[in-house]
């Protein structure tokens, strides 16, 4: 038992002093989390993470559990979800393979530029659909930016 641990320890320190913290490319993530709740008895939920890129893009990774075998598109909408409003951002709909999607966003539907802080603080919320065929029902959402307490 005590070489499993003196194993273990030894382990330890070889990855511990194998980093180097003299590498001046470390450079650390910003990022923020948004919760994605379930909606009409889906039992989906899920998270958004924000991710702040080097190139002025925000990657944004939506990530569900639960989810059927749909194709579920993702949007984020203007306002809080309980006051609604127009589709602003189009996401990469999630696959029921993976219950993931990953989108690079530097501008709105419209064209308009929007960066990591403005999306971060963005008046919005995110529904993610049942499918394309079925985009009145939404399964999760979540308030994002200003609407988040």
């Amino acid at each position: 038992m005590k070489k499993h641990t003196y194993l273990f320890l030894a382990l330890v320190m070889v990855i511990l002093t194998g980093c180097s913290k003299d590498d001046n490319s470390e450079t650390s993530i910003v990022s923020r989390v948004f919760q994605l709740s379930a909606v009409s008895n889906s039992n989906i939920s899920g998270t958004a993470t924000f991710i702040k890129k080097e190139n002025g893009l925000t990657e944004v990774v939506l990530q569900i559990s639960n989810s059927s075998t749909d194709i579920h598109p993702a949007k984020i909408y203007l306002n809080n979800a309980v006051q609604g409003g127009e589709a602003a951002i189009t996401l990469a709909a999630i696959e029921c393979d993976c219950e993931a999607s990953t989108t690079m966003v530097s501008k709105l539907d419209n064209g308009t530029a929007i960066s990591y802080e403005e999306l971060v603080n963005f008046n919005g919320h995110i529904k993610i659909h049942q499918n394309e065929n079925h985009m009145e029902i939404i399964i999760a959402q979540g308030n994002i930016g200003s609407n988040v307490k």
